[in-house]
């Protein structure tokens, strides 16, 4: 008896919704943040007018300039990247400028409401997560990701579509996404400090004219 021919059917899967991009900053890139977050929060730099979180502190790195060398390498891989999710190159690529860069120093029980931001795109990098947030996650019962997570919401539909996705930040974390996607941090329980970096983009400008801009504005 002759064996049935196993025909091979080929498929395609649209890409939808936003272009979202998972990468890891370096240690030294880290241990740069770190430090400027703790001179901004030394300088008491408050920057809560301008944000939607239930935080208390919040603060504005004061020379923006100091970390567009490193940023501009994480916009080139999302260039990259959002390049091959649409499935088309640019027609023209784009030119950034860094318009905000801020710390979160985010303690028990707050959190980020839904929430957008304006700009071209934004990003948030994870430079301090505490073991106990991630044990927080592992213990926890429920379908979210649970404490602590970042969620990105996109879209209407029912369970057969996918209208949000949650992550659980580690150490050294970024995630760069469209500065409109609504998105929410959800508030852990114990008593630590998580501390986070965000940054708006817009695209009107090169990254490495930054610095000569700044320092012609004054900073």
């Amino acid at each position: 008896m002759e064996k049935e021919k196993k025909v091979e059917i080929k498929y395609q899967v649209l890409q939808w919704g936003p272009c979202i991009v998972h990468l890891k900053i370096s240690e030294e890139f880290q241990q740069k943040l770190l430090k400027g977050a703790e001179e901004a929060r030394k300088e008491n730099k408050d920057f809560r007018d301008n944000l939607a979180g239930i935080i208390k502190e919040e603060y504005a790195y004061e020379n923006r300039a100091d970390y567009v060398d490193e940023i501009s390498q994480f916009l080139t891989v999302y260039d990259e990247a959002y390049q091959k999710f649409k499935n088309e190159k640019y027609k023209v690529k784009p030119e950034y400028l860094l318009n905000a860069l801020w710390v979160n120093y985010m303690k028990k029980n707050e959190y980020n409401p839904p929430h957008d931001h304006s700009d071209f795109l934004s990003f948030v990098i994870f430079l301090k997560v505490p073991e106990e947030i991630t044990r927080e996650q592992e213990q926890f019962v429920g379908n979210s990701a649970g404490p602590g997570s970042l969620s990105f919401l996109y879209g209407d539909g029912n369970r057969q579509s996918i209208t949000y996705q949650s992550v659980k930040p580690k150490d050294r974390d970024i995630f760069i996404f469209p500065a409109w996607i609504k998105h929410y941090v959800a508030p852990f329980y114990s008593d630590v400090t998580r501390i986070s970096v965000s940054g708006n983009i817009s695209n009107s400008v090169l990254l490495n004219q930054i610095k000569r801009i700044d320092q012609n504005e004054g900073k």
